[in-house]
């Protein structure tokens, strides 16, 4: 014993070795190779994004000019960098110690690349403010020199003059006046009572155009710089070192995994042909001692031989047997159901047929409309001697037109056809419903053990019993919220219908009949059929349950409903209560596994489970 322990933990570590080495030998996939390329490629066009967007915005600045179209497609490709990267370089994983290098590196290059998007565009918002003061600047400048000498202003317009000169010097790349001295020439124009006495207001938005451009170019300047200190190349670079270092631990794990697998392999066939060997020689030992054996078992495998015949033969008359009286059971209880269901299919048919025959007799009333009108609509202006005859035919044949839809009242034959075929299409789905509940309720379509909807079922069974029912009991229905539970449904279809029937044999007249579904724990669930009809005695209670026993007249029962019913009902590993009064009614209580163990039918099999039920009924 402890040998075959050893044996089978070796063997067990071996396979899980084996299995290892295949896995970890895999290849990467061709989209991880192209990923990692593209990868490689989209760094190295980020950055040449990044030097074009600082090279851009420093000749923007220095021709105070908006950012180029190229320059903004440039940008735009620049922002959405760390999403592609995303796709790129996680479409495969590598060891820990690298995948964790790549994700760090990857989230310094998402953090540089937003930090560099926000500057760039606020510096080109506060460029495009720039350039459009510069624009005030240079056109309301000379305006206003002009008017200030035209009303003998002097001073105040070579102040003017020395602050637009001012003005667009230190816009230039390459200023040499000071910002001070352009904000006391502008402060010199806003103080200048005289100005405002001649002029007023005239001035007040050239002089915030030139605080603008003075404020604006130091930001521009400021941002730019900024922009050009942000470690865009260095983050890339680290980014793709980190990938490639992946990429190609990566493929060395691989190489290494495919050597050790080579070598696991050979080690395994010498293991195997050890252990060939060694069976051989016990295979040699077994063939005589199997030999001896069979000389000694020759006679008594004859007399099994026959004995098992005849068992077998004597369980096939058995079998056939329980499936002739089974299936007496079934016919039995469809043979009450034929008439009322035959019934509740005739009605909307003969309905159906009226329907269709008013029908009928309506369209020949519009098929007549419908000849008049393409008669009245063919006439022609040409067919006739002159215009005024043309009219008065054309006057006729509408008339008549009306006059036809006054008499045979076509609008009302309309609206009744739409009733006749609203009322047909209500018999259809009754049809439909009728159809589709029979085939639910035999399953014919269906595995025979699958997940079953237990309220759906009874429901169904509801609608077969339908014709038995409606006019014996009013039948209430308490459905709990249950779990679909692991059956036979068509089984335990019979189960319901069995006990449907029988409660409404048991009321004389009118009476009521109750279903009740519950889960009553974590692994099990009940359904509860009571009625009020006459009850079972004490007597027969004990033993309704035993084949053929039977209270009903001779030639209406089998005496196998409730034997049957309680076969299914323990094959599935279920339990039948009854509980009855005499002149009370009676209650049957149906408890059945949620999903049944290996236990409650003997085996884990659903092949087994079948034959098992297939012998319950």
């Amino acid at each position: 014993m402890q040998r075959r322990l050893i044996a089978a933990v070796l063997t067990v570590a071996a396979l899980a070795m084996l299995a290892v080495l295949v896995l970890d030998s895999r290849p990467i996939p061709i989209e991880a190779h192209l990923a990692h390329h593209a990868a490689i490629a989209e760094l190295e066009r980020a950055a040449e994004d990044a030097a074009t967007l600082v090279a851009s915005l420093e000749s923007a600045r220095a021709s105070n000019q908006a950012l180029g179209e190229g320059a903004r497609t440039a940008l735009a490709r620049f922002e959405v960098s760390p999403e592609r990267l995303r796709a790129l370089l996680f479409g495969y994983s590598g060891r820990a110690l690298h995948e964790d290098r790549v994700r760090g590196r990857f989230d310094a290059y998402s953090g540089t690349v937003a930090d560099a998007s926000s500057l760039t565009h606020t510096a080109v918002t506060e460029q495009a403010k720039l350039i459009q003061s510069l624009d005030i600047v240079r056109r309301s400048g000379p305006i206003l020199i002009e008017r200030m000498r035209d009303i003998r202003l002097d001073d105040a317009a070579r102040t003017t003059f020395e602050l637009v000169a001012g003005v667009l010097d230190f816009a230039s790349p390459d200023n040499t006046i000071d910002a001070a001295d352009l904000g006391r020439l502008a402060e010199t124009l806003r103080t200048d009572r005289r100005i405002d006495a001649n002029m007023p207001g005239q001035v007040q938005e050239f002089i915030e155009a030139t605080q603008t451009v003075i404020a604006g170019v130091r930001r521009v300047d400021n941002l730019t710089a900024r922009l050009g200190e942000i470690p865009l190349i260095s983050s890339g670079t680290n980014l793709a070192s980190a990938a490639v270092e992946r990429y190609r631990d990566t493929l060395a794990g691989i190489n290494q995994a495919r050597t050790l697998l080579s070598i696991y392999a050979i080690i395994l066939l010498g293991a195997a042909g050890f252990i060939a060997f060694r069976l051989s020689q016990s295979y040699q030992l077994l063939n005589r001692a199997n030999a001896e054996l069979a000389m000694l078992n020759e006679s008594l495998e004859q007399r099994v031989v026959e004995r098992t015949e005849e068992l077998q033969g004597a369980l096939f008359d058995l079998k056939e047997s329980q499936v002739q009286l089974v299936q007496a059971e079934k016919m039995s209880s469809l043979g009450q159901l034929v008439a009322g269901i035959s019934h509740e299919i005739n009605t909307p048919l003969l309905y159906l047929a009226n329907n269709a025959e008013l029908i009928r007799e309506r369209l020949e009333l519009f098929e007549d409309f419908t000849q008049r009108s393409a008669a009245a609509y063919a006439l022609r202006p040409d067919d006739f001697e002159d215009r005024k005859s043309y009219q008065i035919a054309l006057a006729t044949a509408l008339r008549n037109l009306q006059a036809s839809i006054a008499q045979d009242d076509l609008l009302a034959s309309i609206e009744e056809a739409r009733e006749l075929l609203s009322d047909s299409t209500d018999g259809l789905t009754e049809l439909t419903e009728m159809a589709q509940g029979l085939k639910d309720f035999s399953r014919m379509d269906r595995a025979p053990v699958e997940s079953f909807d237990v309220n759906a079922g009874l429901e169904r069974s509801l609608l077969i019993a339908r014709s038995a029912l409606k006019h014996k009991a009013n039948v209430n229905k308490f459905f709990g919220d249950l779990p679909h539970i692991r059956c036979a449904p068509s089984q335990l279809n019979q189960v319901f219908l069995n006990l449907l029937t029988n409660a409404a044999q048991a009321i004389d007249e009118q009476g009521e009949i109750v279903i009740r579904t519950e889960r009553r724990d974590e692994n099990h669930i009940s359904v509860t059929i009571s009625d009020t009809g006459c009850g079972i005695s004490a007597e027969n209670l004990a033993k309704i349950r035993d084949p053929f026993f039977t209270t009903k007249d001779v030639g209406t029962g089998t005496g196998l409903g409730l034997a049957i019913v309680d076969q299914i009902v323990t094959a599935h590993g279920g339990e039948l209560r009854i509980e009855s009064a005499p002149g009370k009614g009676s209650a049957f209580t149906i408890i059945l596994p949620i999903s049944p163990s290996g236990e409650a039918y003997g085996t884990n099999d659903d092949a087994e489970l079948l034959s098992q039920l297939a012998a319950a009924g």
